[in-house]
């Protein structure tokens, strides 16, 4: 989990990141969510792919400064990169609760 993810270019209208790996690999992800936590700001990502096996699998990633440059780059710690994968998930359980929520009053009106 040491490879830095170098060059991330960001489509906004279709949330789509494309990174390119330090052995010129193009990888294309879905931007989730990101989060700043300790000062540092985490990235939640779905690799895309046609298939739906593993949809409700998510990388995380970590801003770095690198030679002057902010790239993307691999947890190295086990304990942080499950530290974020923890507040990711009850992020994403929130976001869920909160739809229905809003599901339910906008049925009653």
């Amino acid at each position: 989990m040491s490879e830095d993810m170098n060059n991330a270019v960001l489509d906004e209208e279709e949330g789509i990141i494309e990174l390119e790996d330090e052995d010129g690999n193009v990888v294309r992800f879905e931007f989730i969510d990101a989060v700043e936590h300790n000062g540092v700001t985490y990235y939640a990502l779905v690799p895309e792919s046609d298939e739906e096996d593993g949809a409700d699998q998510f990388v995380v990633l970590k801003e770095q400064e690198i030679d002057g440059q902010s790239m993307l780059a691999t947890i190295d710690s086990d304990e942080e990169y499950q530290e974020m994968g923890e507040i990711f998930l009850q992020r994403f359980a929130e976001l869920a609760g909160y739809d229905e929520d809003e599901d339910e009053a906008e049925e009653l009106q």
